[in-house]
């Protein structure tokens, strides 16, 4: 099969397309043909580095955290260790536990990018936040791959949302609903202080100027997007770290959804596995809208 082996910390340069034996499954995993697969922003940064300390590789490695496919004559979604080898190949081995699947009326690219970025969505809204009808809720990079979904889960369960994006997504994001588009190029978010709870999928400085967003009483929840810093200048809030960790029940519920028409998969583009460089390129970048698939 072919596969994008990473043979080193590094750029683009460290990556080759290559044929390798189909991997065998062992026990408590399933073998998917793999239809289409998300590059998420953590695949580059894993084959960067970046994320050594929590995922150290050993290589060579292939990249790639979720993806659709069939298996047992079924098409399937989930998550792919990452402690092992991942899912831009032709062929991935899932743990059976984190995969689920996909409901008839999703195909198999809408359902890859309901995985990583769903979770990272769905987990931070529903089960941290725990955003109730009303509550009003800033979502950063609304036009991304986790803020064009949780713009749409944070609506379903009734909030009031406002995003931060640049000014061509302004459109893009109140289409997904939207209340209100913060340029983040010339306006300042931070002074509202109204805000009932604050998804930073950016960290660093976007991070402590999010706590000032808050009201008394409201919660931050932050993906590891970018170094959080430690430091909480405020003691009226709840500052939390999400972990991620994908389960067949949360992926059921997340498809069930897309599939009942709540939430809209965000196929922004589609590539085919060899140009698998060109979908990297555009992740890192930093100023993508919704996801982008690769397809065998």
């Amino acid at each position: 099969m072919r596969a994008w082996r990473v043979h080193g910390y590094g750029g683009s340069e460290v990556m080759r397309l290559e044929d390798i034996a189909i991997p065998r499954p062992g026990q408590g995993q399933v073998l998917v043909k793999v239809r289409a697969a998300s590059v998420n922003p953590i695949d580059w940064k894993m084959r960067r580095g970046l994320l050594a300390k929590h995922f150290p590789l050993t290589f060579p490695r292939t990249l790639g955290r979720d993806c659709a496919g069939d298996a047992n004559g079924e098409l399937i979604a989930g998550v792919a260790d990452p402690r092992t080898d991942g899912t831009h190949a032709e062929f991935a081995l899932l743990p059976e536990t984190q995969t689920a699947r996909v409901p008839r009326t999703l195909d198999a690219a809408a359902a890859a990018t309901l995985c990583i970025a769903g979770l990272s969505a769905y987990i931070p809204l529903v089960e941290i936040a725990q955003v109730k009808a009303g509550q009003r809720v800033l979502i950063h990079a609304g036009a991304g791959g986790v803020g064009s979904l949780a713009i749409q889960i944070a609506k379903h369960l009734g909030a009031s949302v406002t995003v931060t994006a640049g000014p061509s997504n302004r459109e893009f994001c109140l289409a997904l609903g939207a209340e209100r588009v913060v340029d983040y190029q010339r306006e300042d978010f931070q002074h509202e202080k109204h805000f009932d709870m604050v998804l930073d999928t950016i960290g660093g400085t976007i991070h402590l100027r999010s706590e000032q967003a808050l009201k008394p009483g409201g919660i931050l929840v932050a993906l590891a997007a970018a170094p959080i810093p430690v430091a909480q200048r405020r003691d009226d809030i709840r500052v939390v770290m999400a972990q991620i960790q994908p389960t067949r029940e949360r992926l059921e519920r997340i498809f069930r959804w897309a599939a009942d028409g709540a939430l809209r998969p965000q196929v922004t583009r589609r590539y085919a596995l060899q140009d698998a460089l060109r979908a990297y390129a555009a992740v890192e970048s930093g100023h993508g809208r919704g996801k982008l698939v690769l397809t065998t």
